[in-house]
This record gives C-alpha cells, structure tokens and sequence, in this order.
C-alpha cells in the first residue's frame, strides 16, 4: 500500500498570571569629592540593603532572596569644548536586585525607594516559579504535538486519506527540510512591562501582562488510504 508523507509544524502556547517580579536597582553618585560620592553611596546601599532585610523574613516573606554588589569608586577627568582637562569628576556604583512573592509589596517598596536622589529603577522583569513553568512547558508541548496532528490529519483528508501513521516528531529544524529559525519547544517568552509612576493617590500600580510559555515541534506522518 502506497503511502504520501506529510510533514507539518504544531504550535501552542498558554498564559499565566506572573508569580514573581525581579527588580533591579542601580544605585550611585558622582561628584568632585571621592569620599563624599562614596559615602553617599554606601549610605544609599545599607538603607536599601536594610528595607530589603526587613522585607525578607519567615512570616511576611515579601521578597524570596535579594542581592546587593559592593561598591565601586572610579574617577575621570573631563575636557571642556576648548581642550582644557578640567578637574576630576568620581562616580560611585553598586546594583541591587530583589525577587518579590509579593507585588503589593513590591509597589509599596519601589514607591519608597525610586524617586530617592541617586536611585535608578533599571528594570523590573515578570517570571513564574520553577514548578508552574515546568508543568506549563510539559502542557504546551503536548498540546503542540496534538496541533501538528490535527493539521497532518486535515491535509490527509484533503487527499482522500484516511489512515494516518506517526513517523517522527522534533524540535524546528531538527527534520533536515531546511525549515528551523522558529522557537524550539517549551521557550517563555515574556510580556513586557512598563512601570507606572508614583501619583499622590497612593503607590505605584505594577500590573504585569500574564507570561506567554509557547511551544513549537514538526512533525511527519505517513498517510493511506
């Protein structure tokens, strides 16, 4: 019995409401006094360091871990638009990220904190725990494969066939037809999101998009009669 061969791409993809947040923080000075600009600093990196730490405990456990680098101190010295050295400028950096359970939290804290003289909220990135994405993945791979299926079988139909047998299934590309440069199987891809400012009426309003998880396979049949 004659057999056609039909290969075809399946995609799903789910969303999920973000269950973390990381943010990130650079924190600094610059000046033409190199202790000043470093005191600075570091006066702004221990009260941050300790709002974190209180915000970090067993009961309320707002924030799962957070991190604080060092300090870091460095000094230049500029030229004016005539060639003229001018006096040293130093600068003073450190960065700090916290990963939030707690969004309200989260807000009432970058609230507090961003609009600080010496404060940059660099970002504030949406994730899932390491559990619901692992169960969502294994969700949309499935799903993927049963979309190449419906496909493979709609094309089957198509031809007057019926009978339609699995051959091989994979991520794109992985087939040898010169068709991979879509997303390989269970790859997140995360809606971004702005942060609204701070108003009068209370603290900043986080509301992340949900996160995508997407899945991509190609797959190959054996179609009869």
């Amino acid at each position: 019995m004659s057999e056609t061969i039909i290969t075809v791409a399946g995609y799903a993809e789910t969303h999920h409401s973000p269950e973390r947040a990381v943010v990130q923080l650079a924190l600094g000075f610059e000046g033409p006094e190199r202790q000043s600009v470093f005191e600075q600093t570091r006066q702004l990196h221990a009260e941050t360091s300790e709002s974190l730490r209180a915000l970090h405990d067993p009961v309320a456990d707002a924030v799962t871990r957070w991190s604080a680098d060092q300090v870091s101190v460095w000094g230049q010295r500029p030229w004016n638009q005539d060639g003229v050295q001018l006096p040293p400028v130093y600068h003073a950096t450190t960065t700090v990220r916290a990963r939030f359970r707690d969004f309200s939290a989260l807000a009432t804290w970058i609230d507090s904190i961003a609009f600080r003289d010496g404060v940059t909220v660099t970002s504030v990135d949406w994730a899932l725990t390491a559990a619901t994405r692992a169960a969502l993945e294994s969700d949309v791979q499935k799903d993927a494969i049963v979309s190449a299926r419906s496909k493979a079988q709609n094309y089957a139909e198509a031809l007057g066939l019926s009978a339609l047998r699995p051959l091989a299934v994979a991520d794109p590309g992985m087939l040898g037809d010169g068709g991979g440069g879509s997303s390989p199987v269970g790859v997140a891809r995360f809606a971004s999101h702005d942060m609204a400012k701070s108003s009068a009426s209370g603290p900043l309003d986080l509301t992340p998009a949900d996160v995508v998880i997407s899945a991509s396979v190609e797959a190959r049949f054996a179609a009869s009669a």
